[in-house]
This record gives C-alpha cells, sequence and structure tokens, in this order.
C-alpha cells in the first residue's frame, strides 16, 4: 500500500515523564494538514504514560496513535511504528527532545527539491533547552558527497535531527533490531544499502545546518552520552554492516576493523587497564601488520570489552550456529560437571546446533546423562579417536564439517593444537591461559571449580556476566517416582553420601553414623544414597541407623542410576556429601549442600549448586597434611544448623 503525501512522527518513549509534554508540544508548532504521530511506549516505568494519555486527550483533532511495548530498545519501538504509518516521510523523535518550531515543513520541502532519501540536521544540547532560542534563518539543504564512506569511517548519528522517506526505510527493513538504539545503524543502512547487491542504486542522502532539535543537556541515564555505550553500538553496528553487506570496498573494510581493534584496545588499557606487555595489546599491534577480517571474531571481542558497562544490549542469539563442544574422555564425573555448563549454551543459543565429541571413550552424555542433556544436545559423537596423538597435527582433522565456534573445554596443549584444525569461525579453549583462544576473559581470573570455569567459557559468548539458574528438567517418569518417594516419605529428609571412590576420601562411616542420629533429633530423617560397590556401607548404616532410608537399595528398585539420584535426592531439604560424584548429583539438584573434603582441591573440585550455597568443609583447615577423619564432628553439626537457621527447614 503506497503512502499518502504528508508526514509521520514517530515518537519513542522510555521514562520520559520529565521531558514527553514538552517534546509532543514541539509538534504542535510543525503541524501540516496530512499528519501522523505515533507514539511507542517503551515498557516506561515512570509516568510517561500517564502524561502521554493527557496530552492525546487534549488534542482529539490530532491523529495519535499510542502503542505500548514491553522495554526492547528504541529500534524495535520504530519497526513495530513502521506497521502503521500512512504518510510518505517519517520524522524521528525522541521523547526527551524539541523540535525547532516549522523545522519539519522545511525538512520535507528540501527533501523534495532534491529527491532525497534522507536528511540530516544540526541538533544541540543545552541546560535550559525548554527555552533554548531557536534561529529563525532557514539554511538551504545540500547534497551529501561521499555519505556511506563518512557516515562508516566517522560513526554518524542521529534520530531526533534526521527525516527519512517511508518508502526508504522500508526497502532497508527499518532498523537493526540487533543493536539497542537506531542512531547509528538507521543512517548508515541507508547509506550504503546499495552495497548488498549490485543491482541497487545509492540512496540520496542530505545535509542542512538548520538546528532541528534540542535536547537537555544534563539527563541522567542517557544512552547516547554513555561512552561505554556508544564505543560499543558504533562498534558493532558497524560490524553488523559489514557482515550484511558483502560488496563493501576491501580497502574500507580493513579500515573499519582496524578502528575498531584500535577502540577496543584504548578501553582496555584506560578503563581495564591492561599491560603493554598483555597478549591484548600484542593483538592491537599485529592489527596493523594484518588485519583479522573474521567479523564473528571481533564482534564478541567488543561483547567482552564493553560487557562489564551495564551497556543496553540485544543479546538474541536467534540464528542457528553449528557449535561443537570437544570433551576429551567423558566419563560420568566429568559430564555431571559439564551439566550447569550445557544449560548455559543451550539458554545462549536456543536455536543452536550443539554437537558434543568426547575424543576417546563411550560419552556418559550419550548414556548415564542422557535423560536430562537430550533436550540440550542435538548430536553427540562419542569414542570419535580425536585429540591424543601427535601425528594428528600433521593431518586434516577427522571433523570435516565447517562450525561457526568450536568450544574446546580441556586444557591438554596436544589436543588443543588438534582440535584447532576443525574449520570454525570461533575457537575458545583455556589451554595455556587462553593463549589458543580467538576471544579471551578481559579480567584476572579467580580460582575456581571445573564446573565454573567452564561456564566462565559459555559467558564469552554472552553481554550477561552471571550464569543462568535452571532447574534440571527431570523426564517424566523420574518425576513420578520422585514425587511418591516424596509423598510416601512426607517429612524431612536429608540426603547423605557416605561413600567415594577412594578410601582417603571418606569421612569416617563412624562419623556419618553419629551426623545421621544427630539429624534424627533434629526431627529429619536420614536419606543415604549408596552406590552398587557400596554394599558393605549399606549393611553398617542399616545396622545402626534403622529409621534410615536406602532408595537405591529398595528392592523394587531393580536399576539405579545417577538421574534416579538427582531426582530423590531433590525431594530432600538439604544434603551431606563427601568428595565424589554422588556429591555433584546432589549439588545439581538443587539443595543446600555441605561437601567433606580430604587431601584433594577443594575449590577445583566443589560441586556446583545453582540455588544454594555449597558449604566446603576441608581437613586443610585444620592441618595442612591431615587427613578427611581430621574434620570435627562439631564442625559439621555446627553447619547443619546453620542451614536448617538459614532455609527455616
Amino acid at each position: 500500500m503506497s503512502e499518502k503525501n504528508g508526514v509521520t512522527y514517530i515518537v519513542t518513549v522510555y521514562n520520559k515523564e520529565k521531558y514527553i509534554l514538552n517534546s509532543l508540544e514541539s509538534i504542535k508548532q510543525n503541524l501540516f494538514k496530512d499528519l501522523q504521530i505515533i507514539i511507542v511506549n517503551d515498557g516506561s516505568v515512570d509516568k510517561s504514560k500517564e502524561r502521554i494519555e493527557k496530552f492525546i486527550k487534549s488534542n482529539p483533532n490530532l491523529d495519535i496513535q499510542f502503542l505500548t511495548q514491553e522495554n526492547q530498545g528504541p529500534s524495535i519501538a520504530t519497526n513495530n511504528a513502521i506497521k502503521f504509518v500512512k504518510f510518505n516521510y517519517i520524522k524521528m523523535l525522541d521523547g526527551d527532545d524539541i523540535l525547532s518550531p516549522n523545522s519539519v515543513k522545511l525538512m520535507k520541502k528540501e527533501m523534495e527539491t532534491l529527491n532525497l532519501d534522507l536528511l540530516y540536521g544540526d541538533w544541540k544540547w543545552d541546560a535550559d533547552y525548554k527555552n533554548y532560542k531557536f534561529k529563525k534563518c532557514d539554511y538551504k539543504a545540500k547534497f551529501f558527497k561521499n555519505a556511506f564512506e563518512k557516515i562508516l569511517l566517522r560513526g554518524w548519528g542521529g534520530s531526533s535531527n534526521l527525516m527519512v522517506k517511508t518508502n526508504t526505510l522500508k526497502k532497508i527493513n527499518g532498523c537493526d533490531t540487533r543493536i539497542f538504539i537506531q542512531d547509528y545503524s538507521l543512517p548508515l543502512r541507508i547509506a550504503g544499502h546499495h552495497l548488498k547487491s549490485k543491482s541497487i542504486n545509492p540512496f540520496r542522502i542530505g545535509l542542512t545546518k538548520k538546528i532541528i532539535c534540542v535536547g537537555p543537556k544534563f539527563q541522567k541515564n542517557r544512552i547516547i552520552t554513555n561512552e561505554a555505550q556508544t564505543l560499543h553500538d558504533l562498534s558493532m553496528v558497524a560490524l553488523n554492516f559489514l557482515e550484511d553487506h558483502k560488496f563493501v570496498n576491501e580497502n574500507l573494510k580493513i579500515k573499519v576493523l582496524k578502528k575498531i581493534k584500535r577502540r577496543c584496545w584504548k578501553w582496555k588499557s584506560k578503563i581495564q587497564k591492561k599491560s603493554y606487555f598483555s597478549f591484548d595489546f600484542l593483538s592491537f599491534v599485529c592489527s596493523y601488520l594484518w588485519t583479522d577480517q573474521n567479523i564473528e571474531k571481533i564482534k564478541y571481542e567488543v561483547i567482552n570489552t564493553w560487557k562489564q558497562e551495564n551497556i543496553k544490549n540485544v543479546n538474541n542469539n536467534i540464528s542457528r550456529k553449528k557449535i561443537l563442544v570437544y570433551v576429551g574422555l567423558d566419563l560420568l564425573g566429568d559430564g555431571i560437571i559439564k551439566i550447569p555448563f550445557l544449560h548455559n549454551l543451550r539458554k545462549i543459543f536456543p536455536n543452536g546446533e550443539i554437537t558434543w565429541v568426547a575424543g576417546k571413550g563411550k560419552s556418559t552424555i550419550k548414556e548415564n546423562l542422557n535423560p536430562i542433556s537430550k533436550e540440550l544436545i542435538d548430536y553427540i559423537r562419542d569414542d570419535a579417536g580425536i585429540g591424543s596423538n601427535f601425528s594428528e597435527l600433521f593431518f586434516k582433522s577427522r571433523i570435516s564439517k565447517n562450525y561457526d565456534i568450536v568450544i574446546d573445554t580441556q586444557k591438554r596443549l596436544l589436543t588443543t593444537l588438534i582440535v584447532r584444525k576443525v574449520k570454525t569461525k570461533l575457537f575458545i579453549s583455556p589451554s595455556c591461559n587462553f593463549l589458543f583462544s580467538d576471544i579471551k576473559p578481559n579480567i584476572k581470573q579467580q580460582t575456581k571449580s571445573l564446573a565454573e570455569d567452564l561456564l566462565d567459557l559459555s559467558l564469552l559468548l554472552t553481554y550477561d556476566q552471571n550464569v543462568y539458574a535452571e532447574k534440571i528438567i527431570l523426564p517424566a517418569l523420574y518425576k513420578k517416582n520422585s514425587k511418591n518417594f516424596d509423598d510416601r516419605y512426607n517429612f524431612k529428609k536429608v540426603a547423605i553420601c557416605p561413600g567415594a571412590s577412594n578410601e582417603w576420601k571418606r569421612w569416617p562411616k563412624e562419623s556419618f553414623s553419629e551426623i545421621a542420629n544427630y539429624l534424627i533429633k533434629k526431627k529429619f530423617l536420614p536419606v543415604f544414597f549408596l552406590g552398587p560397590n557400596e554394599r558393605n556401607l549399606y549393611k553398617f548404616f542399616k545396622d545402626e541407623i534403622p529409621k534410615a532410608l536406602f532408595p537405591l537399595q529398595m528392592e523394587s528398585k531393580k536399576k539405579t542410576d545417577p538421574i534416579q539420584t538427582i531426582a530423590l535426592s531433590s525431594t530432600c531439604n538439604f544434603g551431606i556429601s563427601n568428595d565424589t560424584g554422588c556429591g555433584h548429583l546432589l549439588g545439581i539438584s538443587g539443595i543446600p549442600l555441605i561437601t567433606l573434603f580430604g587431601k584433594t582441591n577443594e575449590v577445583k573440585f566443589r560441586p556446583f549448586n545453582y540455588f544454594n550455597t555449597n558449604i566446603v568443609i576441608s581437613s586443610s583447615s585444620f592441618d595442612k597434611n591431615a587427613e578427611i577423619s581430621s574434620i570435627p564432628i562439631t564442625i559439621v553439626k555446627n553447619k547443619i544448623d546453620e542451614i536448617i537457621r538459614k532455609n527455616n527447614t
């Protein structure tokens, strides 16, 4: 449907209660016979909505359409408004700017005279912007020579100071919704639209010196005056454009990429205090000798450079990226540790195609843990025979498929070099302190657990700085079994894992027995989780604590598996465990947990827990070389009391 001759105002508003009425009143000084106003309330939580409604009610003769959306940013707000545009010219206006009287009439006239697709005007910020004295002189517009190159290299921006043809805006499919604000992306997408195809003619861009709008100089939380936001947006807008427009001159493309690398380094040096002896500086210097044109890689460098600055962003990884995760040997304990990482990865890339490759041996993800991992992974390749032999360095990778992202979860140098041979746009590996990784953490890594280290790998691929809290999704049968168990023993329970693969990792069974009796006095029922190789412990605890439950040894249980332990332990109020695989299962079930450590590294091997603090008690706290048996029973009792008080159980 063709638009009528006239002007549609698109006004985007987010928390502008102090300014919005002044902005809307300024439109009344720019009225046309054929005029439409579309106001988009972008999820404001102040009184903006009420003030807009007041304006609409007091101006019944104006053609006003009022839209409301959740806070998604001006780009999406503008695109939503375009669907309702009636006229052939669009004048944009931010909800805190004031238009110069009769400026829109001048812009429309100049655009018609020069047959322009977009016209830029000047703008000002002023402390007393409500009383700003606009000059009455009208400047003629002129054709903007070399508009595309100048906008791309200099990062021209603006919204309230420009006017655009409706048809032009529709041809470029509106604003780039991958960017929160449209100020930098919209002019660039119009100026360079012809570079999508050799058959497209360039749009015509014009300039006028006339001041079109003025805004409040000292407005708090203004996105466009946030230096981090500006630098991030300038960089990401340019990268998105280069990715979408294949006919940009090669030399110009290299200039832009160098500028972005320089921008990233300056921020890292100034704000993050990166050293001139760092890999970041070396990478910056090398960009002048040879420019890496891997846009995917540079995008993630931009994300990780500014993600800590609380910038506004649209983190919508909706494309079906092909992701390979290499895990080496994939035994049960390793698999349990990787489940939170998998959850995070799927949350970041909900439509991604995730392939899981176990370099050698059978994968527990494919077997024991399959019920809780199958919704997170698309393909599993175990016993792949990849990553062990030195000779693999001299031949093509056995993985022939191309990927967007390859994540190497292990740290063995030889294996990393072999996995790096897989064809990919982006390679991530913690090996040798991220030496071979295309993107690296921008903050000094603290000593963390293995599970947390893996989660950090996933966070390199998102603006988020924290993991997503996700409960394990249990299959229907396990949910039913756990509910039956909970209903049958409908009182407070404590999960206990007294076993371990090695004797020296086990706290004395007599100590666990005393703790179990202590729990009974506290009105808690001990629930012991014992594996098939712990029959001797079963007899001991069964004799010592007759009231205790042993769900994995119940006669009706013909087969036990890790998922069953997760399901049943999730019905308990909290848990107590040695440093063992069973403890990791309790951890990902989401219950509060006390873990007992002997000589193993309690920081590195502590279980991951999404929702509660995991209390670690290590024998090294009492004596550096002490055995696990030296952990006092009184300390464990104190921690039990602490959990009971904290959780009011």
